[in-house]
């Protein structure tokens, strides 16, 4: 969630829907929480830009994150990928929307709940992402929708895809195509990297660096993230690596969670909906005029034109949210 600012490469390819066979594949990460000089130092001394939910936040807390990748399509210098920025210090479960329901409520295949297992696959999802680790089974994404049944499932066909193709591309974009399951370098922060010791304090020697398909990141997004599943993440963070169901969760709840008034689930259908969606995520250095990171964002819609097509659907308005 919040994170310092760097970038990632991604490279794609598959078979005849493969989505990345010829898109270019920037480096990215997302921002944070910080001062707003060591924003200015992240982006001077490394260009390591990026990344998710920075938003407003960012103007406020200013900070960055960081996701790296492996692999560099483009001549253009190797950076790091980046993390999701959640934008502020939001308060446990309780701020939750309230399109969840309890995980209980279901069996665990996830099939009555989930509308959109209708139009996609783990075969298709395998298809599209080739070289996805294991974590990131969409099997997986459909047992986590068990606790929030509101997702991609409100009853009309073409609005479901939409969801489903802007949630993929959206994590795609924060996971390196969902390869990474968590910060290539997090070895290389120090324990205190993402953690506002303020009313949530970090565990002892716990790391809350980018994890999972949302790169959920800072010691109280894990904690709130924890809160609103049923899962203790503040003292064992790595069950978001780890786990298929509760790293899908994760990004679930960033999904369908108010991030600075808004909810990336109530807008992403609507009219520009995907170009919001950016903005509510990282748009403090995607959106705008004088964004630093604009390629990242550039990189988000071709990952959700990808998605469009293969789920049979068209984009609503505009998909920039520079346009």
């Amino acid at each position: 969630m919040p994170a310092r600012t760097k970038s990632r490469s991604y490279s794609h390819s598959a078979r005849t829907i493969s989505l990345f066979e010829s898109s270019r594949n920037p480096h990215f990460r997302s921002g944070s929480q910080s001062s707003k000089q060591s924003l200015t130092k992240q982006i001077n001394s490394t260009m390591k830009i990026g990344g998710v939910i920075a938003s407003t936040f960012l103007l406020s807390m200013a900070s960055a994150s960081d996701c790296p990748s492996e692999v560099t399509p483009s001549p253009t210098p190797q950076l790091t990928p980046e993390t999701t920025p959640p934008p502020t210090e939001i308060p446990s479960s309780s701020s939750s929307s309230s399109s969840t329901s309890s995980p209980s409520s279901s069996s665990s295949s996830g099939e009555g709940n989930s509308n959109f297992a209708r139009f996609f696959d783990q075969e298709r999802f395998h298809e599209m992402f080739p070289d996805a680790v294991e974590l990131y089974n969409f099997n997986g994404l459909v047992d986590a929708a068990i606790k929030y049944t509101g997702f991609a499932n409100s009853g009309n066909d073409d609005n479901d895809k939409r969801e489903l193709a802007a949630f993929l591309a959206q994590t795609a974009h924060e996971c390196d195509s969902f390869k990474a399951a968590e910060e290539y370098d997090n070895e290389n922060y120090s324990v205190w990297e993402y953690c506002k010791n303020t009313t949530i304090p970090c565990a002892p020697g716990e790391r809350y660096h980018g994890r999972g398909p949302i790169q959920l990141s800072w010691n109280y997004n894990y904690y709130n993230a924890g809160e609103a599943l049923g899962y203790d993440l503040l003292y064992n963070p790595d069950i978001v690596s780890t786990d298929t169901t509760v790293t899908w969760m994760t990004a679930l709840w960033y999904w369908m969670t108010p991030q600075n008034g808004r909810v990336i689930h109530d807008v992403v259908t609507g009219e520009n909906g995907f170009a919001e969606s950016t903005d509510i995520i990282n748009g403090g250095l995607e959106c705008g005029p004088d964004a630093p990171n604009k390629a990242n964002e550039e990189q988000r819609i071709t990952y959700f034109t990808k998605m469009c097509e293969a789920l049979g659907v068209e984009p609503l308005g505009a998909t920039s949210c520079n346009a």
